[in-house]
């Protein structure tokens, strides 16, 4: 059958999440089991990962640790790992992608830069908006004086190539059944054109139930079969009310940014809605959530301004700039986008390694020199 929709190929959901529901109830059945396992899985990994990650980028042993320990406390963290949603798989894969870049950065082996693009490869075939994180990285790689201009590009190359080996096969098929050669999925419009429209708030906003619709011109029950058209044509709309309103544009991305950093409450939709019974219990844990997060928030912001100024003046902290990158990504694709809180979810684990590394200044305990900065790759 292949994936499809109402009996034709479609490529509008990223294929990654729904794969990997797939082979879930393959291997355990048509019930909650497999997914939940995966979160699970997904989850311990992550955590692993952010203790790892702390110690590459020299925040010290105390704020690894404490870094995993705010993570493991998180109270989103921990709604979303009974949900069946992709956020908890594809920020574990993107955090390995990471890591194994980060792995290979300082020393002689380049290989790591291409696992770590397969990696990243995976993880764009959940999220296509992954494809736009390279540069993110491998600028501050540069920023922070862990590489050089040249190793910068190279590693550049090598993380872009290993994408394109997981997501050609992807592509290739969507150029066979579709018609034409998408790179992931085609709701690349719907996401644009969400954020650019006379009618667009900044959240979560659908073309198909608003008066737009009409001007894409195809009946929304042939959206399956003439999805690239759709596609095509979102973005043209997109892209013409950008250029017809910048500044109308430009401060609509700023309220995006605000939407997404605002609150944290998303993880907690599943539960309000099979647990209706509970609802006090739901909105106070929401509210503990929400302080919880945003003083993560402060501490970070705090840790990125300290990170910063570390790396123009080429002192020891300035590759925290790192853990930096994933909120700036996260922001960039807001402003750009749409505004859903959910979206900031991928950087939480560098928001709680910036925030363990303030805290861990604040008690006195000093940063390291992270692995690479030393010659060696540990």
């Amino acid at each position: 059958m292949g994936y499809q929709e109402g009996g034709f190929p479609t490529a509008f959901w990223p294929v990654g999440y729904p794969a990997l529901i797939g082979a879930a109830t393959w291997l355990f059945g048509p019930t909650l089991f497999g997914p939940l396992l995966f979160n699970l899985i997904a989850q311990a990994a992550t955590i692993l990962l952010i203790l790892w990650l702390a110690r590459r980028l020299g925040a010290g042993e105390g704020a690894a640790r404490l870094a995993a320990l705010l993570y493991a406390l998180y109270p989103a963290h921990i709604a979303y790992t009974g949900d069946t949603a992709a956020e908890t798989t594809v920020t574990a894969v993107t955090l390995a992608g990471i890591a194994l870049i980060l792995k290979g950065r300082g020393g002689k082996s380049l290989g790591w830069a291409f696992l770590g693009g397969l990696v990243l490869g995976a993880a764009m075939l959940m999220r296509p908006q992954t494809m736009l994180l390279p540069p993110f990285l491998v600028g501050a790689l540069w920023l922070s004086r862990g590489v050089d201009w040249r190793r910068a590009l190279l590693l550049l190359v090598l993380i872009v190539a290993g994408m394109a080996v997981v997501v050609a096969p992807w592509t290739m098929r969507n150029r066979a059944v579709l018609g034409a050669p998408v790179l992931v999925s085609t709701n690349g419009g719907v996401a644009l054109q969400a954020g650019a429209n006379d009618l667009a708030d900044g959240g979560y906003f659908q073309v198909e139930k608003s008066p737009l619709w009409a001007q894409v011109g195809i009946p929304f029950a042939e959206r399956v079969p003439r999805q690239v058209e759709i596609d095509r044509r979102l973005k043209a709309m997109a892209t013409d009310w950008i250029a017809a309103h910048p500044v109308r544009w430009g401060t609509l991305g700023m309220r995006k940014v605000a939407l997404l950093w605002m609150k944290d409450g998303d993880a907690f939709w599943s539960l309000d809605a099979s647990h209706p019974e509970r609802e006090t219990l739901w909105k106070i844990a929401q509210g503990v959530n929400q302080l919880f997060y945003m003083a993560l928030l402060g501490l970070a912001a705090i840790g990125i301004g300290l990170a910063a100024r570390a790396a123009w003046a080429g002192r020891q902290g300035a590759e925290m700039l790192v853990a930096g990158v994933m909120p700036l990504f996260c922001t960039a694709l807001a402003f750009g986008f749409t505004g859903q809180t959910r979206y900031h979810y991928p950087a939480m684990p560098f928001v709680v390694i910036l925030a363990a590394w303030v805290i861990a200044r604040r008690l006195g305990e000093p940063s390291r020199a992270p692995a690479a900065m030393s010659g060696h790759d540990g």
